[in-house]
Protein backbone atom coordinates (compact mmCIF):
# COMPACT_ATOMS: atom_id res chain seq x y z
CA UNK A 1 0.00 0.00 0.00
CA UNK A 2 2.82 2.35 0.91
CA UNK A 3 4.63 1.54 -2.36
CA UNK A 4 1.45 2.25 -4.33
CA UNK A 5 1.08 5.70 -2.72
CA UNK A 6 4.70 6.50 -3.49
CA UNK A 7 4.11 5.51 -7.13
CA UNK A 8 1.06 7.79 -7.39
CA UNK A 9 2.95 10.72 -5.92
CA UNK A 10 5.81 10.19 -8.33
CA UNK A 11 3.50 10.06 -11.36
CA UNK A 12 1.70 13.21 -10.16
CA UNK A 13 4.97 15.10 -9.87
CA UNK A 14 5.99 14.02 -13.35
CA UNK A 15 2.67 15.16 -14.79
CA UNK A 16 3.00 18.54 -13.06
CA UNK A 17 6.47 19.03 -14.43
CA UNK A 18 5.27 18.04 -17.89
CA UNK A 19 2.30 20.40 -17.68
CA UNK A 20 4.50 23.23 -16.52
CA UNK A 21 6.82 22.56 -19.38
CA UNK A 22 3.92 22.55 -21.83
CA UNK A 23 2.68 25.88 -20.47
CA UNK A 24 6.11 27.43 -20.72
CA UNK A 25 6.26 26.35 -24.36
CA UNK A 26 3.61 29.03 -25.14
CA UNK A 27 5.20 32.32 -26.20
CA UNK A 28 3.40 35.67 -26.64
CA UNK A 29 4.71 38.27 -29.06
CA UNK A 30 3.02 41.47 -30.26
CA UNK A 31 3.47 43.30 -33.55
CA UNK A 32 4.10 46.61 -31.70
CA UNK A 33 4.42 47.60 -28.07
CA UNK A 34 3.21 51.23 -28.34
CA UNK A 35 0.64 52.69 -30.72
CA UNK A 36 0.44 56.42 -31.34
CA UNK A 37 -3.07 57.66 -32.21
CA UNK A 38 -1.66 61.11 -32.96
CA UNK A 39 -4.16 63.93 -32.67
CA UNK A 40 -7.73 62.84 -31.91
CA UNK A 41 -10.71 65.11 -31.38
CA UNK A 42 -12.66 64.94 -28.16
CA UNK A 43 -15.86 65.60 -30.08
CA UNK A 44 -15.36 62.74 -32.58
CA UNK A 45 -15.94 59.97 -30.05
CA UNK A 46 -14.00 56.76 -29.44
CA UNK A 47 -10.98 55.57 -31.41
CA UNK A 48 -9.80 51.99 -31.81
CA UNK A 49 -6.58 50.13 -32.51
CA UNK A 50 -5.95 46.40 -32.89
CA UNK A 51 -2.73 44.84 -31.58
CA UNK A 52 -1.87 41.54 -33.27
CA UNK A 53 -0.99 38.82 -30.74
CA UNK A 54 1.06 35.90 -32.01
CA UNK A 55 1.92 32.62 -30.35
CA UNK A 56 5.56 31.99 -31.23
CA UNK A 57 5.77 29.05 -28.83
CA UNK A 58 5.01 25.34 -29.19
CA UNK A 59 1.93 25.07 -26.97
CA UNK A 60 -1.51 26.76 -27.04
CA UNK A 61 -1.40 30.33 -25.71
CA UNK A 62 -4.26 31.30 -23.39
CA UNK A 63 -4.89 35.00 -22.68
CA UNK A 64 -6.19 34.92 -19.12
CA UNK A 65 -6.95 38.62 -18.62
CA UNK A 66 -6.14 42.12 -19.89
CA UNK A 67 -6.18 45.27 -17.74
CA UNK A 68 -5.85 48.97 -18.63
CA UNK A 69 -4.52 51.84 -16.54
CA UNK A 70 -7.62 53.96 -17.18
CA UNK A 71 -11.34 53.35 -17.39
CA UNK A 72 -11.31 55.32 -20.64
CA UNK A 73 -9.42 52.44 -22.27
CA UNK A 74 -11.41 49.25 -22.96
CA UNK A 75 -9.67 46.00 -24.07
CA UNK A 76 -11.26 43.08 -25.94
CA UNK A 77 -9.07 39.97 -26.16
CA UNK A 78 -9.35 36.40 -27.57
CA UNK A 79 -11.36 34.05 -25.35
CA UNK A 80 -10.02 30.88 -26.97
CA UNK A 81 -6.36 29.71 -26.85
CA UNK A 82 -4.15 30.77 -29.75
CA UNK A 83 -2.53 27.77 -31.45
CA UNK A 84 1.25 27.73 -32.03
CA UNK A 85 2.17 29.95 -34.98
CA UNK A 86 -1.29 31.54 -35.10
CA UNK A 87 -2.44 35.05 -34.23
CA UNK A 88 -5.26 36.70 -32.36
CA UNK A 89 -6.49 40.28 -32.03
CA UNK A 90 -6.40 42.53 -28.98
CA UNK A 91 -8.80 45.40 -29.66
CA UNK A 92 -8.20 48.57 -27.63
CA UNK A 93 -10.88 51.29 -27.62
CA UNK A 94 -10.02 54.70 -26.21
CA UNK A 95 -12.66 57.28 -25.25
CA UNK A 96 -11.20 60.82 -25.42
CA UNK A 97 -14.22 62.47 -23.78
CA UNK A 98 -13.10 64.41 -20.73
CA UNK A 99 -9.40 63.79 -21.40
CA UNK A 100 -8.07 66.83 -23.33
CA UNK A 101 -4.31 67.07 -23.79
CA UNK A 102 -1.54 64.48 -24.07
CA UNK A 103 -2.33 60.94 -22.96
CA UNK A 104 -0.34 57.74 -22.34
CA UNK A 105 -2.30 54.65 -21.27
CA UNK A 106 -0.78 51.27 -20.44
CA UNK A 107 -2.32 47.84 -21.06
CA UNK A 108 -1.18 44.66 -19.27
CA UNK A 109 -1.73 41.33 -21.03
CA UNK A 110 -1.67 38.21 -18.81
CA UNK A 111 -1.25 34.73 -20.32
CA UNK A 112 0.19 31.28 -19.76
CA UNK A 113 3.20 32.26 -21.83
CA UNK A 114 6.78 32.27 -20.61
CA UNK A 115 6.73 35.95 -19.61
CA UNK A 116 3.46 35.66 -17.69
CA UNK A 117 2.48 39.30 -18.49
CA UNK A 118 3.16 41.66 -21.36
CA UNK A 119 2.95 45.48 -21.29
CA UNK A 120 1.56 47.57 -24.16
CA UNK A 121 0.65 51.25 -24.42
CA UNK A 122 -1.33 53.74 -26.45
CA UNK A 123 -0.59 57.45 -26.65
CA UNK A 124 -1.58 60.63 -28.48
CA UNK A 125 -3.12 64.02 -27.91
CA UNK A 126 -6.79 64.81 -27.43
CA UNK A 127 -7.88 68.07 -29.03
CA UNK A 128 -10.58 69.57 -26.79
CA UNK A 129 -14.00 69.95 -28.31
CA UNK A 130 -15.17 73.44 -29.16
CA UNK A 131 -17.76 74.48 -26.64
CA UNK A 132 -20.92 75.68 -28.29
CA UNK A 133 -22.21 78.84 -26.66
CA UNK A 134 -25.67 78.67 -25.19
CA UNK A 135 -27.67 80.98 -27.40
CA UNK A 136 -29.97 83.36 -25.59
CA UNK A 137 -32.55 85.75 -26.99
CA UNK A 138 -32.64 88.79 -24.68
CA UNK A 139 -34.29 91.15 -27.19
CA UNK A 140 -37.76 91.05 -28.66
CA UNK A 141 -39.97 92.69 -31.26
CA UNK A 142 -43.45 91.48 -30.43
CA UNK A 143 -43.30 87.70 -30.24
CA UNK A 144 -40.02 87.59 -32.18
CA UNK A 145 -36.94 87.01 -30.01
CA UNK A 146 -33.49 88.16 -31.16
CA UNK A 147 -30.04 87.36 -29.81
CA UNK A 148 -28.81 90.87 -30.75
CA UNK A 149 -30.21 94.23 -31.86
CA UNK A 150 -26.96 95.88 -32.93
CA UNK A 151 -24.51 94.82 -35.64
CA UNK A 152 -21.05 96.33 -36.20
CA UNK A 153 -18.76 95.66 -39.15
CA UNK A 154 -15.46 96.80 -37.64
CA UNK A 155 -12.52 97.80 -39.85
CA UNK A 156 -13.76 96.34 -43.16
CA UNK A 157 -11.66 97.32 -46.17
CA UNK A 158 -12.81 97.93 -49.72
CA UNK A 159 -13.83 94.82 -51.61
CA UNK A 160 -13.84 92.59 -48.54
CA UNK A 161 -16.83 90.26 -48.45
CA UNK A 162 -18.35 90.52 -45.02
CA UNK A 163 -21.62 89.42 -43.46
CA UNK A 164 -23.18 89.18 -40.02
CA UNK A 165 -26.27 87.45 -38.72
CA UNK A 166 -28.82 87.77 -35.96
CA UNK A 167 -30.44 84.56 -34.71
CA UNK A 168 -34.20 84.85 -34.22
CA UNK A 169 -36.87 82.70 -32.56
CA UNK A 170 -40.67 82.58 -32.70
CA UNK A 171 -41.48 82.60 -29.00
CA UNK A 172 -45.25 82.49 -29.47
CA UNK A 173 -47.76 79.68 -29.78
CA UNK A 174 -48.83 80.79 -33.25
CA UNK A 175 -47.05 81.27 -36.61
CA UNK A 176 -45.62 84.69 -37.37
CA UNK A 177 -43.96 86.42 -40.29
CA UNK A 178 -41.00 88.81 -40.39
CA UNK A 179 -40.62 91.63 -42.87
CA UNK A 180 -37.51 93.78 -43.24
CA UNK A 181 -37.38 97.34 -44.50
CA UNK A 182 -34.49 98.94 -46.40
CA UNK A 183 -31.82 100.24 -43.99
CA UNK A 184 -29.58 102.21 -46.40
CA UNK A 185 -27.62 101.89 -49.62
CA UNK A 186 -24.65 100.46 -47.74
CA UNK A 187 -26.35 97.32 -46.37
CA UNK A 188 -28.35 94.46 -47.83
CA UNK A 189 -30.51 92.24 -45.62
CA UNK A 190 -32.66 89.13 -45.77
CA UNK A 191 -34.58 87.01 -43.28
CA UNK A 192 -34.80 83.25 -43.58
CA UNK A 193 -37.31 81.83 -43.23
CA UNK A 194 -39.67 84.79 -43.46
CA UNK A 195 -42.46 82.74 -41.84
CA UNK A 196 -41.72 81.02 -38.53
CA UNK A 197 -43.80 78.35 -36.90
CA UNK A 198 -44.17 78.30 -33.12
CA UNK A 199 -40.75 77.62 -31.55
CA UNK A 200 -38.98 77.73 -34.92
CA UNK A 201 -35.60 79.45 -35.28
CA UNK A 202 -34.33 81.54 -38.17
CA UNK A 203 -31.80 84.25 -38.92
CA UNK A 204 -31.46 87.73 -40.29
CA UNK A 205 -28.45 88.09 -42.61
CA UNK A 206 -26.80 91.50 -42.98
CA UNK A 207 -24.19 92.17 -45.67
CA UNK A 208 -22.30 95.18 -46.92
CA UNK A 209 -23.48 96.29 -50.35
CA UNK A 210 -21.29 97.02 -53.37
CA UNK A 211 -21.77 100.72 -52.74
CA UNK A 212 -19.95 100.37 -49.41
CA UNK A 213 -16.77 99.50 -51.32
CA UNK A 214 -16.62 103.09 -52.61
CA UNK A 215 -17.06 104.67 -49.18
CA UNK A 216 -14.55 105.39 -46.40
CA UNK A 217 -15.43 106.16 -42.81
CA UNK A 218 -18.20 105.08 -40.49
CA UNK A 219 -21.72 104.49 -41.82
CA UNK A 220 -24.77 103.77 -39.69
CA UNK A 221 -28.35 102.79 -40.37
CA UNK A 222 -31.52 101.51 -38.76
CA UNK A 223 -32.99 98.28 -40.13
CA UNK A 224 -36.81 98.36 -39.78
CA UNK A 225 -38.31 95.04 -38.67
CA UNK A 226 -42.04 94.31 -38.78
CA UNK A 227 -43.52 91.26 -37.05
CA UNK A 228 -46.99 90.10 -38.09
CA UNK A 229 -49.29 87.52 -36.53
CA UNK A 230 -52.57 86.63 -38.25
CA UNK A 231 -55.47 88.55 -36.75
CA UNK A 232 -53.24 90.83 -34.66
CA UNK A 233 -51.78 94.28 -35.09
CA UNK A 234 -48.31 94.38 -36.64
CA UNK A 235 -45.45 95.31 -34.33
CA UNK A 236 -42.40 97.23 -35.57
CA UNK A 237 -38.88 97.65 -34.23
CA UNK A 238 -35.35 98.50 -35.36
CA UNK A 239 -31.93 96.89 -35.52
CA UNK A 240 -28.95 99.26 -35.36
CA UNK A 241 -26.30 98.75 -38.06
CA UNK A 242 -22.84 100.29 -38.29
CA UNK A 243 -19.67 99.73 -40.32
CA UNK A 244 -16.16 101.17 -40.20
CA UNK A 245 -15.02 101.22 -43.84
CA UNK A 246 -11.24 101.56 -44.18
CA UNK A 247 -8.50 101.47 -46.80
CA UNK A 248 -7.01 98.17 -47.87
CA UNK A 249 -3.54 98.22 -46.33
CA UNK A 250 -2.68 94.60 -47.15
CA UNK A 251 -0.60 95.51 -50.20
CA UNK A 252 1.53 98.19 -48.55
CA UNK A 253 5.25 97.49 -48.60
CA UNK A 254 7.47 97.98 -45.55
CA UNK A 255 8.78 101.20 -47.09
CA UNK A 256 5.26 102.51 -47.69
CA UNK A 257 4.25 101.71 -44.13
CA UNK A 258 7.31 103.59 -42.83
CA UNK A 259 6.19 106.65 -44.83
CA UNK A 260 2.55 106.36 -43.78
CA UNK A 261 0.56 108.88 -41.74
CA UNK A 262 0.08 108.35 -38.01
CA UNK A 263 -2.83 109.64 -35.95
CA UNK A 264 -1.99 110.72 -32.41
CA UNK A 265 -4.84 111.63 -30.02
CA UNK A 266 -4.47 114.10 -27.16
CA UNK A 267 -7.09 112.18 -25.15
CA UNK A 268 -8.68 108.78 -25.22
CA UNK A 269 -11.17 109.62 -22.45
CA UNK A 270 -13.33 112.75 -22.34
CA UNK A 271 -14.88 113.35 -18.92
CA UNK A 272 -17.71 115.85 -18.61
CA UNK A 273 -17.94 115.01 -14.92
CA UNK A 274 -21.10 115.75 -12.95
CA UNK A 275 -23.62 117.80 -14.88
CA UNK A 276 -26.57 119.81 -13.62
CA UNK A 277 -29.03 121.94 -15.52
CA UNK A 278 -29.45 124.22 -12.49
CA UNK A 279 -26.17 124.20 -10.60
CA UNK A 280 -22.89 125.57 -11.90
CA UNK A 281 -20.79 122.90 -13.64
CA UNK A 282 -17.01 122.61 -13.72
CA UNK A 283 -17.41 123.03 -17.51
CA UNK A 284 -18.99 126.36 -18.51
CA UNK A 285 -22.54 126.25 -19.89
CA UNK A 286 -22.93 128.01 -23.24
CA UNK A 287 -26.49 128.17 -24.52
CA UNK A 288 -27.49 125.29 -22.26
CA UNK A 289 -24.65 123.12 -23.60
CA UNK A 290 -21.25 122.00 -22.39
CA UNK A 291 -18.27 121.23 -24.61
CA UNK A 292 -14.99 119.36 -24.28
CA UNK A 293 -12.37 118.99 -26.99
CA UNK A 294 -9.52 116.77 -28.12
CA UNK A 295 -6.74 117.15 -30.68
CA UNK A 296 -5.68 114.89 -33.52
CA UNK A 297 -2.04 115.27 -34.64
CA UNK A 298 -0.39 113.69 -37.65
CA UNK A 299 2.94 112.39 -36.36
CA UNK A 300 3.55 110.41 -39.53
CA UNK A 301 5.36 111.24 -42.78
CA UNK A 302 2.50 111.64 -45.26
CA UNK A 303 -0.92 113.36 -45.21
CA UNK A 304 -3.44 112.01 -42.70
CA UNK A 305 -6.97 111.70 -44.07
CA UNK A 306 -9.69 111.74 -41.43
CA UNK A 307 -12.69 110.07 -43.05
CA UNK A 308 -15.14 110.46 -40.18
CA UNK A 309 -15.43 111.52 -36.54
CA UNK A 310 -18.84 110.36 -35.28
CA UNK A 311 -20.77 108.95 -32.35
CA UNK A 312 -23.77 106.64 -32.39
CA UNK A 313 -25.03 108.44 -29.29
CA UNK A 314 -27.45 111.11 -30.55
CA UNK A 315 -26.96 113.13 -27.35
CA UNK A 316 -23.46 114.03 -28.52
CA UNK A 317 -22.84 116.75 -31.10
CA UNK A 318 -19.41 116.58 -32.79
CA UNK A 319 -18.04 119.58 -34.64
CA UNK A 320 -14.83 121.13 -35.90
CA UNK A 321 -11.71 119.38 -37.05
CA UNK A 322 -10.02 119.34 -40.44
CA UNK A 323 -10.32 116.32 -42.70
CA UNK A 324 -6.73 116.37 -43.99
CA UNK A 325 -3.59 116.96 -41.94
CA UNK A 326 -0.08 117.41 -43.28
CA UNK A 327 2.78 115.77 -41.32
CA UNK A 328 3.15 117.60 -38.00
CA UNK A 329 -0.21 119.38 -38.25
CA UNK A 330 -3.00 119.18 -35.65
CA UNK A 331 -6.73 119.82 -35.54
CA UNK A 332 -9.24 120.24 -32.70
CA UNK A 333 -12.53 118.35 -32.48
CA UNK A 334 -15.31 119.50 -30.14
CA UNK A 335 -17.81 117.21 -28.39
CA UNK A 336 -20.94 118.93 -27.06
CA UNK A 337 -23.96 117.80 -25.07
CA UNK A 338 -26.91 119.24 -23.15
CA UNK A 339 -26.87 118.45 -19.41
CA UNK A 340 -30.65 118.14 -19.42
CA UNK A 341 -30.32 115.16 -21.79
CA UNK A 342 -28.24 113.24 -19.25
CA UNK A 343 -30.60 111.43 -16.89
CA UNK A 344 -28.20 108.84 -15.50
CA UNK A 345 -24.53 107.98 -15.95
CA UNK A 346 -23.50 108.13 -19.61
CA UNK A 347 -20.69 106.16 -21.23
CA UNK A 348 -20.45 106.64 -24.99
CA UNK A 349 -17.86 106.40 -27.74
CA UNK A 350 -16.52 108.73 -30.41
CA UNK A 351 -15.37 106.79 -33.49
CA UNK A 352 -12.54 108.05 -35.67
CA UNK A 353 -11.79 106.43 -39.04
CA UNK A 354 -8.64 107.51 -40.89
CA UNK A 355 -5.91 106.29 -43.24
CA UNK A 356 -3.37 105.40 -40.55
CA UNK A 357 -2.46 101.77 -41.44
CA UNK A 358 -1.41 101.05 -37.85
CA UNK A 359 -4.70 102.27 -36.41
CA UNK A 360 -7.41 103.09 -38.95
CA UNK A 361 -10.16 102.98 -36.30
CA UNK A 362 -9.70 104.91 -33.04
CA UNK A 363 -12.09 105.19 -30.11
CA UNK A 364 -12.51 107.91 -27.51
CA UNK A 365 -14.62 107.20 -24.44
CA UNK A 366 -17.00 109.95 -23.28
CA UNK A 367 -18.43 109.95 -19.73
CA UNK A 368 -20.87 112.15 -17.86
CA UNK A 369 -23.29 111.75 -14.95
CA UNK A 370 -26.01 113.56 -13.02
Amino acid sequence: MIKFKRLVCTLTAVLCVWAAGAQNDAQLSVDESIYNFGAVSESDGTVTHVFVLKNTGKAPLAITRVTASCGCTRPEYPQKPIAPGKTGELKITFDPAGHPGLFYKTISVYSNGKLGSYSLAIKGEVKPKVLQPVLTYPYSIGGLKLHAKTILFNAVHSGEASSERIDILNDTQTPLSVRLGKPSDYFTTEVTPAALQSGQKGEIIIKLSEKAADRKGRVTAELPVTVAVAGQKEISGQIQLAANLIDNFSKLSATEKAQAPEASLSNTILEFGQLSAKEKSIIPLVGGKVTVAFDITNTGKSPLLIYSVTSDDLRLDISGGKRELKPGASTTVKVTLRPKDIKTRMESLVNIVCNDPNGPVRLIKVTAYR
